[in-house]
């Protein structure tokens, strides 16, 4: 399991039979489908560091390869919890996923609502939220075109060519002899995703981020 320390806040918790005080850990958890979908929220998390977000409990990156849906959550959560001895307290959970299979109707969207229920009533979360990758993850990184060009080694004339961000990508890759894999390529595109402009792509996702930075509590430009 993968995570991002912030930082911290304890709460008070009941005492236990010794009479000593236990401390419970306030926990925000981000669900991401795959591989390139976890690179950028981390560099998401940094950028916002950098900018001055000051987050005051802890935020774990989870991956589940595939869209979040509730029974991997719990998994996650659930080992969360025993790596923590039970100390864990889920102040929030947001699910990051992409739109393309349910625009194109390959696929039917879960019942978000249902699944916000199911987090509260089983472990307390108190904030939910949906992070929609507006059509995928890869949309997202070609909103730094000419970066990710560069990144790649590419002529800056390259044109892109596909009719999907995923096509698009994987003709990129395909133009430098390299493939390209969303959910098994941790290694070979981190070196990509960490030369790109994130905050061209945060300007041009600022609606799709809205709650989710809310949810987190960034109040940066």
């Amino acid at each position: 399991m993968l995570f991002l320390r912030i930082s911290m806040s304890r709460r008070e918790a009941p005492m236990t039979k010794k009479g000593k005080q236990e401390t419970a850990q306030e926990i925000s958890v981000i669900f991401v489908e795959g591989d390139a979908d976890e690179l950028m929220i981390r560099r998401l998390l940094d950028y916002y560091v950098e900018k001055g977000w000051k987050r005051k409990d802890e935020v774990f990156v989870h991956k589940t390869h595939g869209t979040p849906m509730f029974g991997k959550m719990k998994k996650g959560l659930v080992k969360i919890r025993q790596d923590m001895e039970g100390k864990a307290r889920f102040k929030a959970v947001c699910c990051e996923f992409d739109t393309d299979v349910y625009v194109n109707g390959f696929q039917k969207e879960p019942d978000w609502e249902s699944i916000r229920k199911e987090l509260k009533r089983y472990f307390g979360v108190v904030e939910f939220c949906c992070l929609r990758a507006e059509t995928s993850i890869e949309s997202w990184m070609l909103d730094d075109a000419e970066g990710l060009i560069v990144a790649l080694g590419l002529p800056k004339a390259t044109k892109i060519k596909g009719a999907t961000g995923l096509e698009k990508m994987g003709n990129l890759f395909r133009l430098n002899r390299m493939s390209y894999s969303r959910n098994k390529g941790m290694e070979k595109i981190k070196p990509i995703i960490d030369k790109l402009d994130i905050s061209k792509i945060r300007e041009a996702r600022k609606k799709e981020l809205k709650e989710f930075e809310k949810l987190l509590g960034v109040e940066i430009e």
